[in-house]
């Protein structure tokens, strides 16, 4: 009863104050009820008083109440002002003329310049090459999809481009995307899971757009047919940088809007800075900006889950950006319960006070970074690649894999694969332009850096590849990619060195790290007993793995012994408890959790990287003395270290683990300390170092 009592009494006050305001305007010669209507005919259509209209509606969508008074500019000579609320005309009759504020007359009902199509334009707009990119961002649209892109392929001008960007889209929105793979004017690119909002989309579009202009629609929307036309012509002329316009309101009934109704049609001011610190004034759907506006205030913010848009606009305008708003409505915006800003309403001031905080900060420049992969099988080393990508992408870059080698599906063994994987055959050509960093991840990608364009090329190396050949000739092929004239770098010093000594290269050391979350001693695959378990990893399929010197070293101790093999099965003689293939890249600290002694005896390494998760999971540790097992092997420390081929060594060192406790108990705890010490955080800002190098 309390809250109806309110809700009448607060109706009352407003007509009251409706009224007063009405008969202020009435005695002014600063609102001309005539030219109000002309200016404004969706108020004329509509029969809407239009004082009534102004004092509601109009003075907040930043219309003029005559070609007298310039609302929006009153506001933005007077911050207090605009801070208040109050209506720029209503401040001024009943206050600002007595304390002497200026006024200044409006050029037209928007304050910018009126759009004449038929002047001299310097743009082509004819021209089949792109003068403004429109970018769509998708998820999961299908029939709405279909009509936004259909919005734009039949607007009034032809030289665009329209690029689609789905986030790991579901079958249904796939088959709507397919349709326009082999039209003229789409480009579509493509993320294998979903990111949560457009952000990563519309950032992968600025990155590839080719006009001039970039202009934004969301993938439920329509435009109307000279949206791009209009939007453009009123750049030139305004001069303005960024741009936008009305938009026409499509509800379908499902969202509960109070106050705005199907067909209605919102305006929006002229946006300055001191207005976008209150309000998000511009409509992203009708939005069209200088793209080297862009390139000095940056993109989007993965920080910004919501009031994104926001941001870019305040961000915009700090760094100088002008805006100037159309009085025609350019797009139909649908209204409705599936939109992405009813999940974050909720926690709306959080974001807003975040955006406060964000919109002076620099933004990240995105680049466009490709690593070059051999193929898709599995493989410790793209296992590495695909981590740096990842934490790349974290940071806000556009990262891709290209596989050079034969197809496969590397989620069949690396987790949550979130970077687009494409091959090099079947890849749109488009795919390989625009690319910042490019790097080569072995030798057999080495010769793709002078397959494309880039900025900067780099060879990541991560061991002497002559090792694992015994063909001269191809000891040879091998040894010319070191020769290659581009950036090095690597993740041993051990390779830092021979890279250095041999071929006069120098490089970037960006060690390896573990992921903690990943492998750990929880959740074994069984719990351990007092029979105690030997575990040997490596490919059985690879001589110089070691893999057999590691079972023949073991061979009939007083335990049991287990087998993982990335590629290949055991002899049929070897005597196994139990045998594992292929095992998927999340799965493997079961294992090694399941076990109390790990054994590798390899005689060929790059970083040496399976001791090194065995102890993060709780295990003894038994090596050979292969390169790279000094970047965190210390003998007697936290490992028993043997010379390479040494079987009986290795049989010697596994046997006093079986015997001593305490000495197997002290190699568990400082492998424990050594594992948390190789951080992945800390190989990220090493690799942070080359992206943000200049060379």
């Amino acid at each position: 009863m309390l809250t109806f009592l309110n809700q009448v009494i607060a109706r009352f006050l407003k007509s009251r104050q409706d009224k007063a305001n009405r008969k202020l305007l009435a005695g002014s010669d600063l609102f001309d009820a005539p030219w109000y209507l002309r200016a404004n005919p969706d108020v004329a259509e509509n029969e809407i008083d239009p004082a009534l209209h102004y004092l509601r509606f109009g003075a907040a969508e930043g219309r003029q109440p005559s070609p007298d008074f310039d609302g929006e500019r009153y506001l933005e000579e007077n911050i207090d002002v605009l801070e208040s609320g109050a209506n720029p005309l209503i401040h001024y009759l009943l206050h600002g003329q007595h304390e002497g504020r200026g006024i200044f007359k409006a050029n037209d009902p928007w304050n910018g310049i009126a759009i004449d199509p038929t002047s001299t334009n310097p743009l082509d707009l004819s021209s089949k090459t792109p003068v403004v990119s429109v970018i769509i961002p998708i998820y999961d649209r299908v029939a709405e999809l279909e009509e936004a892109i259909e919005s734009i392929l039949g607007q009034t001008i032809s030289a665009f481009e329209l690029l689609l960007v789905t986030d790991g889209s579901p079958e249904p929105t796939m088959a709507v995307v397919n349709k326009y793979r082999k039209h003229p004017k789409v480009r579509i690119f493509e993320f294998p899971t979903a990111s949560g909002n457009a952000v990563r989309g519309r950032n992968k579009g600025i990155l590839e757009a080719r006009g001039e202009f970039i202009a934004f629609l969301d993938s439920d929307d329509i435009a109307f047919p000279d949206r791009l036309e209009k939007s453009l012509v009123y750049l030139q002329q305004s001069g303005a940088d960024v741009v936008y316009g009305a938009w026409e309101a499509l509800i379908d009934g499902t969202r509960d809007i109070p106050d705005i109704r199907n067909g209605q049609v919102i305006q929006s001011p002229n946006a300055t800075l001191a207005l976008l610190e209150k309000h998000c004034v511009p409509s992203q759907s009708t939005v069209m900006l200088r793209k080297s506006a862009l390139q000095a205030a940056g993109p989007l913010k993965r920080s910004m889950e919501y009031r994104e848009d926001h941001e870019l606009w305040a961000r915009l305008a700090f760094h100088g950006a002008q805006f100037r708003a159309l009085r025609e409505p350019l797009v139909k915006i649908r209204l409705h319960a599936g939109n992405n800003e009813l999940n974050f309403k909720s926690n709306d001031d959080v974001w807003f006070a975040r955006f406060k905080q964000e919109y002076k900060r620099p933004a990240l420049h995105p680049k466009k970074i490709v690593f070059v992969i051999p193929g898709a099988s599995i493989n410790g080393g793209i296992a590495v690649v695909l981590r740096h990508a990842h934490m790349l992408a974290d940071q806000g870059h556009d990262v891709s894999i290209v596989n050079v080698g034969r197809v496969g599906n590397l989620s069949d063994w690396y987790p949550n694969v979130q970077v687009p994987v494409i091959h090099y055959v079947t890849a749109p050509r488009y795919c390989f332009d625009n690319i910042d960093m490019l790097f080569a991840t072995g030798w057999q990608t080495a010769n793709y850096l002078n397959a494309f364009e880039a900025k900067r090329k780099l060879y990541f190396v991560q061991s002497d590849e002559r090792r694992f050949s015994d063909n001269p000739k191809v000891k040879k092929k091998i040894a010319d990619t070191y020769r290659i004239d581009c950036e090095y770098l690597t993740e041993a010093k051990w390779i830092q060195a021979f890279l250095k000594d041999e071929f006069g290269q120098e490089s970037y050391y960006v060690p390896n790290g573990l992921d903690l979350s990943v492998f750990h001693e929880r959740a074994p695959l069984v719990s351990r007993s007092e029979r105690l378990r030997i575990l040997i990893e490596g490919p059985v399929v690879i001589p110089f793995k070691g893999v057999a010197d590691a079972y023949h070293a073991v061979e009939g101790l007083d335990a049991d012994i287990w087998l993982i093999s990335s590629a290949g099965k055991p002899e049929p003689d070897w005597k196994l408890d139990r045998f594992f293939e292929a095992v998927h890249f999340s799965r493997m600290h079961e294992v090694y959790a399941a076990c109390d002694i790990f054994i590798k005896m390899s005689r060929i390494e790059g970083f040496f990287g399976p001791p090194m998760e065995a102890m993060a999971c709780g295990c003894s540790v038994v090596v050979s003395k292969v390169t790279g097992y000094e970047e965190y092997i210390e003998h007697e420390h936290n490992a028993l270290v043997v010379e390479m081929g040494d079987i009986q060594g290795a049989r010697k060192a596994v046997q006093r683990l079986i015997d001593d406790n305490a000495l197997r108990q002290k190699l568990i705890e400082n492998g424990h300390k050594t594992a948390a010490d190789w951080t992945w955080e800390k190989s990220g800002a090493a690799m942070k170092a080359v992206v943000d190098h200049e060379s």
